[in-house]
């Protein structure tokens, strides 16, 4: 039972990271839209279509694998949000083209959804790995 509730708020701090990312997203078409079209306006639109698709990934693994605890989706979560996150952190946020607030809420929001998606993966493993408990026969 407790590694149902750890998985559920991971998985809600997830959908919670793929909705901040959506809001990028737009952000970054609107950036888009200001400049002319040229290859910089491009780079800027892929670049928001690679958000969108990142939150997708995100928010449909989450209600999908991660209330079930599945492997497989705490593995694709992790690597999307981490490539994604890691990547902003060190080519904007380091550099000091966003303000760290609210820029690192995406951050926070994936460190936390790790967190407790990988406290609900020991435990439901560890639930796994105990032996049955042996019968007495009479």
């Amino acid at each position: 039972m407790a590694a149902r509730i750890l998985s559920i708020i991971g998985a809600l701090f997830y959908i919670l990271w793929a909705a901040l990312h959506f809001q990028a997203a737009a952000g970054v078409v609107k950036l888009g839209d200001t400049v002319p079209p040229s290859m910089i306006q491009g780079r800027l639109f892929q670049d928001a279509w690679t958000l969108y698709s990142a939150a997708a990934v995100i928010a449909v693994v989450s209600v999908i694998t991660i209330f079930r605890r599945w492997r497989l989706g705490y593995w694709l979560n992790l690597g999307v949000a981490g490539i994604t996150d890691v990547g902003f952190i060190v080519l904007i946020l380091v550099p000091g083209y966003a303000p760290l607030w609210p820029g690192v809420q995406g951050p926070v929001a994936w460190i936390i959804g790790l967190a407790f998606s990988t406290a609900a993966m020991v435990l439901t493993r560890r639930a796994s790995t105990r032996p049955e408990p042996a019968s007495v026969d009479r």
